[in-house]
């Protein structure tokens, strides 16, 4: 049985992620990997929700964390530093693989949380 989310600000977090993660699902849909990385724009939006991926992770609970191990949290958060501070680092096709293999599993991982309108 999944622990629920007793702490709203975890909740919210939550569904930050998840929002974000079909933010992403939607952005890599039905695309080639060789279009998207040859557009200007789309790869930079990519990193974007990364950035609010990793951040909504990042300020979760490490209680909620504990509850949850076999997401990899501090992954998810180290991206976003990686995003934010190392940007001329990026490697958009590392982060296209990640939208392609890591994402959908890590969106059936997190848990549900309340709808929007419950969770304040």
């Amino acid at each position: 049985m999944t622990p629920l989310l007793s702490d709203p600000n975890d909740a919210a977090f939550v569904f930050e992620m998840h929002r974000s993660l079909e933010d992403i699902a939607a952005l890599v849909a039905d695309r080639v990997p060789q279009a998207f990385l040859s557009d200007r724009a789309k790869p930079h939006a990519l990193a974007t929700h990364f950035l609010t991926l990793g951040e909504a992770a990042n300020r979760i609970s490490r209680e909620t964390w504990a509850l949850y191990p076999q997401i990899e949290w501090q992954r998810i958060a180290n991206l976003r530093h990686l995003i934010a501070h190392e940007y001329r680092k990026i490697d958009h096709a590392e982060l296209w693989k990640i939208a392609t293999t890591d994402a959908p599993g890590l969106a059936r991982a997190l848990p549900k949380p309340p709808p929007p309108a419950d969770i304040l």
